[in-house]
């Protein structure tokens, strides 16, 4: 028997529900951007990571094993195959990637660069998928990419919102090369995270797990990946300087008034996000998962500005008045401007060109190998089943 895994019988879900979770996603993901910053007090960004990442392995292992078990898998989070175990290590390496490098660039560089950074990733992932010959080329296509992109530059680079998520401190004063770093950290950042959308759709499309198994088990690799960086990287006294030149204490501290922000990091952004990123990856280019991006900086505006006009926090003006009067130290918040409202115009319109130009399903070329010689644990446990209802188990001879 071929070890091909059978086709999936479950319909197509509607359009909206994939584009509304994706949307949300990301959503949360600017929503981040505002919790990051007024939440999460200064500390090593490689302690945040690894708690984060941890926490959120065991929470998402957790819901895979009960969304397994209730699909019909009988092995739970352990139902498929070994000889997967690869494809999950690349999914945890994007992840990694995307996470470890991002934090590091936050601290070294600026926020408003990770904001300008984080809409290049549709571009790195569309080219990718283009060159490789998974989506067709589509002169529209790019072009709305592009314009979604610009729009971003010009909503962060006129001073209002921020995207993507940001950890406590920002590293706009630091010299000249730890701002080089920084930048090639986003780089590597954005190339990460089309690395996980790409790698993990491989994953999703052999039909052997839920999408939510493999976020978990991508979550797990990447947990391990960002304690090893981690405990290599505190071997250096001088490097750990470097990466949290604001840091006051050990490495491993956690300050007790960041826990509410990690809470919500690991389970919104980290558990939440993630999770509907690989649902909706099932289903929709790598393209289109990435192209959402976009809505970061305006979601982090929507909530700024929201924040501030209901008086539940102040912009930076007023808390730079309170800073100089009574030396009340602050994080501020950027209020939307101008730039805020031209710059999300062109997000609408680019993400509006990406969705339409989305190609039909018969489209998308990712060819999924299966090099399994054998039938997966559930396959063989069905056959069994099936033979023992038959009558061939009864006798050896069948066999």
């Amino acid at each position: 028997m071929s070890g091909t895994p059978s086709k999936s019988k479950h319909e197509m879900p509607s359009s909206y529900l994939i584009h509304g979770a994706l949307c949300t996603a990301q959503v949360i993901f600017g929503i981040s951007a505002v919790v990051g910053s007024i939440g999460l007090p200064s500390f090593h960004p490689l302690t945040f990571a690894v708690v984060r990442e941890s926490f959120a392995s065991l929470l998402l292992l957790l819901a895979a094993h009960v969304v397994s078990l209730k699909a019909g898998r009988k092995g739970g989070i352990l139902s498929g195959s070994l000889k997967d175990f690869p494809k999950f290590v690349v999914c945890g390496i994007g992840l990694f990637g995307s996470q470890a490098f991002f934090i590091i660039g936050i601290k070294l560089s600026s926020a408003v660069a990770a904001s300008v950074w984080q809409p290049t990733q549709p571009i790195f992932t569309a080219a990718v998928c283009m060159v490789l010959g998974w989506e067709p080329f589509s002169f529209v296509r790019c072009v709305g990419i592009l314009v979604a992109f610009f729009g971003c530059a010009v909503m962060v680079l006129g001073g209002g919102g921020s995207a993507g998520e940001a950890i406590g401190g920002d590293g706009a004063d630091n010299g000249a090369f730890a701002q080089l770093v920084g930048q090639f950290s986003f780089f590597l950042n954005c190339c990460g995270s089309a690395l996980y959308v790409l790698s993990s759709k491989r994953v999703i499309k052999t039909e052997r797990y839920e999408s939510v198994t493999v976020t978990a088990w991508s979550y797990v690799v990447a947990s391990v990946l960002m304690l090893i960086f981690a405990v290599l990287m505190s071997l250096s006294e001088g490097i750990s300087t470097f990466l949290c030149s604001d840091c006051s204490k050990s490495i491993w501290h956690v300050p007790p008034s960041a826990i509410p922000a990690m809470v919500f990091f690991i389970v919104m952004t980290s558990s939440v996000s993630y999770g509907l990123i690989t649902w909706a990856n099932k289903y929709a280019s790598g393209t289109m998962v990435i192209g959402y991006t976009v809505i970061q900086p305006v979601a982090s505006a929507v909530v700024i500005q929201t924040l501030v006009s209901f008086g539940v926090y102040e912009g930076c003006k007023s808390v730079a008045r309170r800073f100089l009067e009574n030396e009340i130290e602050k994080a501020c918040l950027d209020l939307p401007d101008m730039f805020t409202a031209i710059g999300s115009i062109g997000v609408f319109f680019g993400l509006v060109a990406i969705i339409f130009t989305e190609p039909k399903e018969e489209d998308l070329d990712m060819e999924v190998e299966i090099e399994d010689e054998y039938p997966s644990i559930d396959e063989a446990e069905g056959l069994l089943e099936l033979a023992e209802r038959n009558g061939f188990a009864e006798d050896p001879d069948n066999f």
